[in-house]
């Protein structure tokens, strides 16, 4: 990952603070586009993030105050295995927007999720620069813990990298009547077949 000079300078400093930015892409019930943004911050605030795949930054409003309570640890890897990784959020609050709402409230399969990591200069509480983009992924499920009298419960969210859609295949791009769709071309008119035929080389086939 390459950072900015100024956060560069941050880390190089050891003066920081460090703090969590989630954003959800999930549906109404209606179908209608509702993003849910949480951060481990106490305030609600609007940051500046710049999205998966583009370079421009559009500003977020992040509802904090213990809403994003736990984020993995991000670590970079070469290769495309599709990872998986765990959100704490709070389970307590029902309010519109909270992250209960967005699970049972809202449609939030397969929406697509952005994880960014901010530092804060401890003296200022100023953002250094915009933070930084860790993961791309998409929900992959949610569960509510409600946990006994004296125990401690949660909601996680379930998230795999973006990677997992590099594992996807397209079977019309095999079949026989996709590839008529170009000018009527049969050159896999036996596809669905050559499996169950038997080909001979350089013998008679015994009977």
């Amino acid at each position: 990952m390459t950072y900015d000079v100024e956060t560069i300078a941050a880390l190089e400093s050891g003066a920081l603070v460090l703090r969590d930015f989630l954003t959800i892409d999930g549906k109404e019930l209606g179908g209608d586009p509702a993003q849910f943004a949480y951060w481990t911050g106490e305030d609600n605030v609007a940051v500046n993030v710049v999205p998966a795949g583009e370079t421009t930054p559009v500003s977020r409003n992040y509802a904090g105050g213990g809403t994003l309570l736990v984020a993995p640890e991000i670590v970079d890897a070469i290769g495309l295995e599709a990872r998986g990784f765990e959100f704490g959020l709070d389970h307590m609050s029902t309010d519109a927007g909270s992250p209960r709402d967005m699970v049972f409230g809202h449609n939030v399969r397969v929406a697509r999720v952005e994880f960014h990591r901010g530092v804060f200069d401890p003296e200022t509480w100023n953002l250094v620069s915009e933070p930084h983009l860790l993961l791309s992924g998409r929900v992959d499920g949610a569960a509510v813990d409600d946990a006994a009298a004296d125990g401690e419960g949660g909601l996680s969210l379930e998230v795999i990298g973006s990677a997992i859609d590099l594992t996807r295949t397209n079977p019309a791009m095999e079949s026989d009547a996709q590839q008529r769709l170009r000018d009527g071309d049969r050159f896999r008119r036996y596809g669905d077949t050559a499996g169950q035929r038997e080909t001979w080389w350089g013998q008679a086939k015994r009977k």
